[in-house]
C-alpha cells in the first residue's frame, strides 16, 4: 500500500521471503523514485506495528539520486509464532507499508499459488516468483510440470507433456529453487488416478469400470485407475510421488482428484467389485504421507476435495490444510462461508478454496472492471470467513478454469489493490484465521439475538452474506471480539463467480452497539480499502440497558471490507 510524496514516490516494499520462523533475519525490499531530478537526503522512518501495537521504530538518513534508489531494511522476526506484524515506512511526506508473519509451518496460514510456465523461455525467469512474493504466496502448486500422469519424471532435458507442451527440466529446478530462496514450498502436482491411454492398455486389470463395463476416463485422454490398497495401482502412483520429491526436489505433493467417478467397479484378479472412492482417500493420503517421510523431515501434501465431495473423510485425513475446489451448486457467497465454517469444523485445519474466477476467460462479457470488482468481494467473502482464496499466481496471473496454463493476467490496478488485500491478511492474521475462534454470527445478532445492534439509516445488515446488504460477521477469541463488515450494498446478485458492474455502494456513519461482559480494552478497525490498512482507534460511549452495559461507536465509512477488534480482558 503506497502514498505518493511530492518528490519521493515509494514505488513497492514487500518482504524478503513468504513467511519467517521466529528469530530469522526479516529483509524488507523497498524501491524509491526521485522525481525532483536533484540529489537528495532524506530521514527514512521505519514501524512495525502488532495490530495497533508500535513494536518498533527505526530512523535513518537515506540518500537519494535521480531515478530509482533501492534500500533494504534488515530486522529480526520477533520471538513470538504464529502472529502477523504490519510495516510502515515513511521516507519525506511518502508513506508504504507491507507485512510480513511469523509461523511454525506454512500450512498454519497457506496462502496457496500456481506455477505452469515451464518452457524453455522460463529457465531464468523470476519475475513470476517476484510476483507471488509480494502477495506472501507461502505454497505453490507446480501444474502440469511431468511427462505424463503414470510416469511423473522427464528422461530428457526437453520433453513433451501429455498435451504436447515442450517442457523444460532446468526451468522447473530453477523455479523449485526460486520458491525455496523465497521461502515458499513447492508441491508437485500429481493426479492420485489418471493414467494414458497407453498406460491403461498394458494394465486393464488396474482400471476402474462403470457399472456396465466401460472403462473409466476423462475424454479418452486420461483413464481412471483403481487406487484401492490391494492394487498394484496405489504403490506404482505413491513410488511416482515420491520420485517428484527425491529427483526432482519438490517439497510434497498436490494430489488431484476429478470429483468423478464416486463408485465405480474394478476387476482386479478378474474378480468384479464395487468400490466407494471416498472410503479409499483417507488411508492413500496416510499412505503417501507415510512414503514421503522417508527422504523429507515434512512432506507437505494437499488433496483435492471436489465440490467438497467426501470432506468428511478428506478432512479428517493426516494432509496439511483442507483444499476444496469449488463448483455448482456451490454458488453463492454464503455457500463460500459454509465450505469454509464446515471443513474447519471437520479438520480444525486451515481451509484453502480453489475458487477459479470464470469471467476473467469471458472478457466479451465482463470488462477488466467488472472481473476485479468481482473477484475482489469474492476474495473477501472467502478471507472474512476464514479460509484462503487460490486463484494467483503465474507473474500476476489469474486462473477462470481448471486447466491453470491458460490463465489470464491481472492488470497492474488489480495487482495493487490485492496486494493490499494480501498485506492485509498476513497483518492481521491471527484475527482472521485463528482455528480456535468461534463463530457467533447467528447467534448473537439478527433476529431475535440482541448482543449486536447495527443501525444506518437506508442499510439492511444480515448474519449471513446476501446481495443488498452489510453482512456482519461476529467472532471471538481469547481476548478478542471481532466484527467483520462485508459491504453488499448496491450488489443485486448473490453469485460470486461473475463480473460485477461496480463495487459495493460507500457507506457512510454506522453506529454499532454491542454487550460486551469483559472488561473492554480498547475498540479498533482496520481495512484493506482505506488508510493503508492501518489500525484506527474507536472513541465508544456506554449505555445502560436490560441487559447490562454496552458500547457504542460509528464506523464512519465502509468500502468492501472493514475489520472491527474489542480488546478485552482475558
Amino acid at each position: 500500500m503506497t502514498e505518493k510524496s511530492m518528490s519521493l514516490l515509494l514505488l513497492e516494499v514487500y518482504p524478503n521471503k513468504a513467511f519467517y520462523k521466529k528469530n530469522d533475519e526479516v529483509i524488507i525490499h523497498v524501491t524509491v523514485k526521485n522525481e525532483n531530478g536533484i540529489y537528495m537526503n532524506e530521514k527514512m522512518v521505519i514501524k512495525v506495528f502488532k495490530h495497533h501495537k508500535l513494536i518498533r521504530e527505526d530512523v535513518r538518513i537515506e540518500s537519494f539520486d535521480h531515478g530509482i534508489t533501492k534500500l533494504t531494511i534488515n530486522l529480526i522476526a520477533p520471538d513470538s509464532p504464529i502472529q502477523g506484524y504490519g510495516v510502515e515506512v515513511m521516507i519525506g511526506d511518502s508513506k508504504i507499508t507491507t507485512a510480513f508473519d511469523v509461523l511454525n509451518s506454512w500450512f498454519e496460514r497457506p496462502r496457496y499459488g500456481f506455477l505452469s510456465d515451464f518452457y524453455k523461455a522460463d529457465e531464468n525467469d523470476g519475475k513470476d516468483i517476484s510476483s507471488m512474493l509480494k502477495l506472501h504466496i507461502n505454497v505453490v502448486q507446480f501444474y502440469d510440470w511431468m511427462y505424463k500422469h503414470e510416469d511423473l519424471i522427464p528422461k530428457e532435458p526437453y520433453y513433451f507433456d501429455l498435451l504436447e507442451r515442450e517442457l523444460s527440466q532446468k526451468a522447473i529446478s530453477s523455479k523449485i529453487k526460486g520458491c525455496r530462496n523465497a521461502g515458499m514450498k513447492t508441491l508437485a502436482y500429481g493426479a492420485i488416478y489418471a493414467a494414458s491411454k497407453t498406460f491403461y492398455e498394458e494394465h486393464k486389470e488396474w482400471a476402474l469400470y462403470t457399472n456396465d463395463g466401460r472403462p473409466q476416463n476423462l475424454g479418452n485422454w486420461f483413464y481412471i485407475m483403481n487406487i484401492a490398497q490391494a492394487c498394484p495401482w496405489r504403490g506404482h502412483i505413491i513410488g511416482e510421488f515420491k520420485k517428484a520429491l527425491d529427483v526432482m526436489g519438490f517439497d510434497g505433493i498436490h494430489m488431484d482428484t476429478y470429483g468423478f467417478p464416486k463408485i465405480a467397479y474394478s476387476n482386479l484378479n478378474n474378480v468384479r467389485k464395487i468400490e466407494h472412492l471416498n472410503e479409499q482417500f483417507e488411508g492413500l493420503i496416510e499412505d503417501t504421507k507415510e512414503a514421503l517421510a522417508t527422504n523429507s523431515d515434512e512432506p507437505c501434501i494437499t488433496f483435492n476435495s471436489v465440490s467438497n465431495w467426501a470432506i468428511e473423510e478428506i478432512g479428517k485425513s493426516v494432509q496439511d490444510a483442507v483444499y476444496i475446489e469449488v463448483w455448482d451448486p456451490q454458488e453463492t457467497y454464503y455457500h463460500l462461508y459454509q465450505l469454509v465454517s464446515r471443513a474447519k469444523e471437520i479438520s480444525h485445519k486451515q481451509v484453502i478454496l480453489a475458487a477459479y474466477f470464470k469471467p476473467y476467460g469471458d472478457k466479451d462479457s465482463s470488462t477488466s472492471q467488472q472481473c476485479h470488482n468481482g473477484f475482489l468481494l469474492t476474495s473477501a467473502t472467502i478471507f472474512a470467513s476464514g479460509g484462503f482464496h487460490f486463484a494467483l499466481g503465474e507473474d500476476d496471473g489469474v486462473l477462470y478454469d481448471p486447466y491453470y496454463v491458460t490463465y489470464q493476467k491481472l492488470d497492474p490496478h488489480s495487482v495493487i489493490e490485492l496486494q493490499n488485500y494480501y498485506d492485509f491478511i498476513v497483518r492481521y492474521g491471527n484475527l482472521l484465521f485463528n482455528l480456535d475462534s468461534r463463530d457467533n454470527s447467528m447467534t448473537h445478532t439478527d433476529g431475535g439475538n440482541s448482543e449486536y445492534d447495527f443501525q444506518c439509516d437506508g442499510i439492511t445488515f444480515s448474519a449471513y452474506p446476501r446481495a443488498g446488504s452489510v453482512w456482519t460477521l461476529l467472532k471471538e477469541q481469547k481476548g478478542y471480539k471481532t466484527i467483520q463488515l462485508i459491504n453488499y450494498a448496491g450488489i443485486e446478485s448473490d453469485i460470486w463467480n461473475e463480473g460485477k458492474e461496480s463495487q459495493p455502494t460507500i457507506i457512510e456513519n454506522i453506529k454499532i452497539q454491542a454487550l460486551i461482559d469483559e472488561e473492554v480494552l480498547g475498540i479498533y478497525m482496520a481495512s484493506p480499502d482505506d488508510n493503508l490498512g492501518h489500525t484506527t482507534k474507536f472513541d465508544y460511549e456506554t449505555e445502560m440497558t436490560d441487559r447490562g452495559m454496552t458500547v457504542i461507536f460509528n464506523v464512519n465509512k465502509l468500502s468492501v471490507w472493514n475489520l472491527i477488534y474489542i480488546e478485552v480482558m482475558d
